[in-house]
């Protein structure tokens, strides 16, 4: 068996730690010393061999040795993090015909904070410059020259008002844009179940995409699938928590996304409304469309070529993202889940596809 955890980037590719281990084999040295291959690996007795290949990880990075290790617990643990450690890092493990990668990303909030720090720093000294400005007008105004003094002042308060309204917006960019980092790393692995997809939809083998046939297909009659409105649910429900995935919707004009009971009907022609058992955003020809009772336009900068599905159990609410611009379309909030709530996809523009995105992937 052997056991890598390396990080990842644009550029570079470091392994951090390797283990291996081989019952047969009294002794193993045929990988070349190199940054991406072990030196030694086995003892004469055939033990695990473990290395740390970067010697600033030794310190600063551990992994679960003995029981925890035995039951199959290979995490890496980072201490002291520091702004270098940002970053993917992949965890590999190959043994006889058997691989598997699994691939996290850490994100250092500090790095955020430092910004946030800053424009606040400067926030507050304009704010005191504003202040002694108005003071120093209040002085000035028994004076000879004190109009044009005033308007001077004046002028450049306003031009400090400016500065001051374009810090808070790009103050408020940045929390967003971290918040939205923050969401989409915690993406779920959405796939779709074929048992309730309508006849006229063809799911892809990895039940990641679904296409809109001209004909009927062949597939079993059940009473979970859909017979009359084009769509298909998720295969997983959530009846806590927080979950996020993204659709590609670019090739269809004429779609549906968002969550929906489990106890919504199946048969027959579908009213997509909160009342029904769903919290949906839909694409109509040009128009988006949030399914209220009654519908709400939905106003969208740039055309969104992924639609982002934010959902918050607790919170009771439902969030619809245009990833394009990482602007929010509409959120439903008070939703009355009563039970579990499934992902749910409709598709209504004939041979076109929908796809879901593996966002760890990309």
């Amino acid at each position: 068996m052997e056991l890598q955890w390396r990080k990842v980037g644009p550029g570079k590719d470091k392994i951090i730690y390797f283990y291996l281990y081989d019952e047969s084999s009294p002794l193993v040295n045929s990988y070349p010393q190199s940054d991406k291959c072990p030196m030694s690996y086995l003892s004469p007795n055939g033990d695990n061999s473990r290395e740390w290949l970067r010697k600033e990880y030794e310190k600063k990075a551990e992994v679960f040795k003995g029981k925890e290790f035995e039951k199959g617990i290979i995490s890496l643990k980072l201490n002291n993090i520091q702004m270098e450690d940002e970053g993917k890092y992949v965890c590999s493990a190959s043994a006889n015909l058997f691989h598997r990668e699994i691939i996290t990303e850490v994100l250092v909030i500090g790095q955020f904070q430092n910004v946030i720090d800053q424009v606040q720093r400067v926030r507050e000294q304009l704010q005191r410059e504003i202040a002694q400005l108005k003071e120093d007008n209040e002085r000035k105004a028994d004076h000879s020259q004190a109009d044009s003094e005033r308007k001077k002042d004046h002028s450049q308060a306003e031009h400090l008002e400016e500065e001051m309204a374009a810090i808070r917006n790009e103050l408020a960019q940045v929390k967003e844009n971290m918040e939205w980092r923050r969401v989409r790393n915690n993406s779920d692995d959405i796939t779709l179940d074929a048992d309730t997809a309508h006849p006229n939809l063809s799911i892809a083998p990895n039940k990641k995409s679904l296409k809109h046939e001209a004909q009927p297909q062949k597939v079993p009659a059940n009473a979970e699938r859909f017979d009359s409105t084009v769509c298909v649910l998720g295969s997983e429900g959530f009846f806590s928590g927080k979950h996020y995935w993204e659709v590609e919707v670019v090739s269809s004009t004429d779609w549906d996304l968002g969550v929906a009971r489990t106890s919504i009907q199946r048969k027959g022609k579908l009213s997509l409304s909160p009342k029904e058992g769903f919290w949906a955003l839909g694409l109509s020809g040009r128009d988006y469309w949030a399914k209220t009772d009654p519908w709400t336009r939905v106003m969208v900068q740039k055309k969104p070529q992924k639609i982002g599905v934010s959902l918050s159990y607790q919170d009771r609410q439902v969030t619809f993202l245009n990833v394009t611009d990482m602007s929010v379309l509409f959120t439903f909030n008070d939703c009355s889940f009563s039970g579990e709530v499934y992902p749910f996809f409709k598709n209504s523009h004939k041979e076109t596809t929908m796809r879901i995105c593996s966002i760890k992937e990309e």
